[in-house]
């Protein structure tokens, strides 16, 4: 597991020339702690990683139309929510946008993604006949972890990555020679990842799949 401490060892080895970073909670290492986190969301926001991925079981507690709060770290949903929404019968629920609600009818059976600003994400099941206690189950891409304490581990296959666009971040802000070199570094670190993950191993019963670019023989991180 490579946390925030590796990784400002691995910046001090680079900027100081040293083997110890900072002392935690100095100005150094907040700096660099911001610049790792602002490399973190553009992993996040770089592709759909299967690390990010995860599967949310829950249950509502109120019968009818139901309002279901969701993690804190929820991102976007990867499918269609499952829902056994009578106590037996199990659906698949479509996602609909909030403002066509109005074209669908009271039997009509579908879910709502939204944000309370200040209050977090929710679900609204629409099914007239949801049985309280009706169970949920949907796969969702998640934010990773910040990084905040030293011990923070960071939610990335290939964290050098993390320190690579860090140290751009930096150098950047410092209007030090050595950005470009740095952000070309980070992006051949991020375009094999995307690469990597195109490619899945043997467990995979979908790994032959290709999509439309690869049918026309494009390579995922390398065209």
């Amino acid at each position: 597991m490579y946390t925030l401490q590796d990784a400002q060892e691995q910046i001090a080895s680079e900027m100081d020339q040293s083997a110890t970073a900072p002392t935690a909670g100095g100005t150094d290492w907040n700096i660099r702690k911001n610049a790792l986190n602002r490399a973190l969301i553009d992993y996040e926001n770089s592709s759909d990683w299967d690390n990010l991925k995860v599967v949310y079981n829950s249950k509502v507690t109120a019968a009818g139309f139901a309002t279901l709060g969701l993690p804190t770290n929820f991102k976007k949903l990867d499918g269609f929510p499952g829902i056994v929404w009578d106590g037996s019968t199990f659906n698949e629920f479509p996602v609909v946008d909030p403002s066509t609600n109005r074209l669908y009818l009271d039997s009509d059976k579908y879910v709502n993604v939204f944000t309370n600003e200040g209050d977090g994400k929710y679900m609204y099941i629409h099914a007239s006949t949801l049985s309280s206690g009706a169970s949920v189950q949907f796969t969702y891409y998640k934010s990773p972890q910040s990084l905040a304490s030293a011990t923070n581990v960071i939610e990335c296959p290939d964290p050098t990555f993390i320190v690579q666009r860090a140290l751009y971040y930096i150098y950047k802000g410092r209007e030090d020679g050595r950005f470009p070199e740095a952000k070309v570094e980070a992006d051949r670190i991020l375009a094999r990842m995307i690469e990597n993950e195109a490619s899945r191993g043997l467990a995979y019963k979908d790994r032959s799949i290709q999509n439309q670019l690869e049918q026309k023989g494009f390579r995922i991180g390398r065209d």
